[in-house]
């Protein structure tokens, strides 16, 4: 080995190597940088370009919902996935912001609605650019994201399942009580058995003495 390296061939060889690769590895991470640089600088145009949208629709007298095609489109070449998920609930709640239901539910008018969302999203767009922490999300559209889903079943005429009610505990039946047998009540009724036998007797003997009465009424003949 120690002779293979006093060879310059060898040694040329060696260093053409090392060259190579030292300069496809350079290549590659320049390579990198650039296409990085290039996405960021992509994702800041469209920023910049969703920001003069916003601009324009927030002071617009009238509203033109043509252009939310476009800002999807350019929402989704952006490369910060909270950025680019944030400004996409905007428009869609900037599409929806007219449903009656959606109002109701919500208690935010559409043009309020427009505003405020248009708001949002400036602010959104300004701290991407700033490359600062997205800013809180109002409690007026956190309202209307809260209650989207509910305005959208009913405007396809899904009623909300109402709450279950409560389980009615099962009533038992009322059992009617079964007299006790005991003693006093069993020589009660030996006591009425032999008044009823006493009542029946004396009925029998009553009788027997009206039908001898006319027997000896008839034979006061024979007294004569």
């Amino acid at each position: 080995m120690p002779d293979a390296l006093e060879n310059p061939i060898v040694l040329i060889l060696i260093g053409a190597a090392i060259s190579l690769v030292a300069s496809v590895a350079v290549t590659g991470l320049q390579a990198r940088l650039l296409r990085r640089n290039d996405v960021r600088e992509a994702s800041r145009a469209s920023a910049r370009r969703l920001t003069s949208v916003f601009i324009g629709e927030r002071d617009s007298a009238d509203s033109a919902d043509g252009f939310l095609t476009e800002a999807e489109i350019t929402v989704m070449s952006m490369t910060d996935r909270k950025t680019r998920e944030r400004l996409a609930a905007v428009l869609r709640l900037l599409r929806e912001r007219a449903m009656p239901e959606l109002e109701e539910l919500s208690g935010v008018r559409a043009d309020r609605a427009r505003r405020l969302l248009c708001e949002h999203a400036l602010e959104v767009l300004g701290a991407h650019l700033r490359s600062e922490r997205l800013p809180e999300v109002p409690g007026e559209v956190k309202q209307m994201l809260r209650v989207e889903e509910e305005a959208l079943s009913i405007r396809s005429g899904d009623k909300p399942r109402p709450p279950a009610a409560p389980a009615e505990p099962i009533s038992k039946s009322q059992v009617t009580a079964r007299p006790r047998h005991t003693g006093s009540k069993a020589s009660g009724g030996t006591t009425a058995r032999k008044t009823t036998k006493a009542a029946g007797r004396s009925t029998a003997k009553a009788g027997a003495k009206t039908e001898e009465a006319p027997a000896k009424e008839g034979s006061a003949f024979w007294d004569d």
